[in-house]
């Protein structure tokens, strides 16, 4: 009788060992994916800022040209090429 109440005992120990060994997994695993899940959520954000700061660039761009060009036909500047000045500050 002794001999099978200590293996009672020995097979509990053991089995909390495992059952602590298995939630102690199961929580690094459980960190390790949240802190990759933010990692690539920081990815993701930077690399559609990269994108939004692309396209603004060339938007800043295409204002500037559009606003020498509009100075220039205003002013009627391109020396030799008045006549087709004109007619394109007609349009305006």
């Amino acid at each position: 009788m002794p001999s099978n109440r200590l293996q009672e005992i020995m097979e509990r120990r053991k089995q909390k060992e495992e059952n602590k060994n298995t939630k102690k997994e199961n929580r690094t695993t459980k960190v390790a994916s949240r802190r990759n899940y933010k990692l690539e959520k920081i990815k993701e954000t930077t690399a559609k800022a990269y994108a939004v700061a692309t396209k603004r660039k060339w938007l800043v761009f295409l204002i500037g040209i559009g606003l020498v060009a509009y100075f220039v036909i205003s002013s009627g500047g391109l020396g030799g090429l008045g006549g087709i000045v004109e007619k394109v500050k007609g349009f305006f």
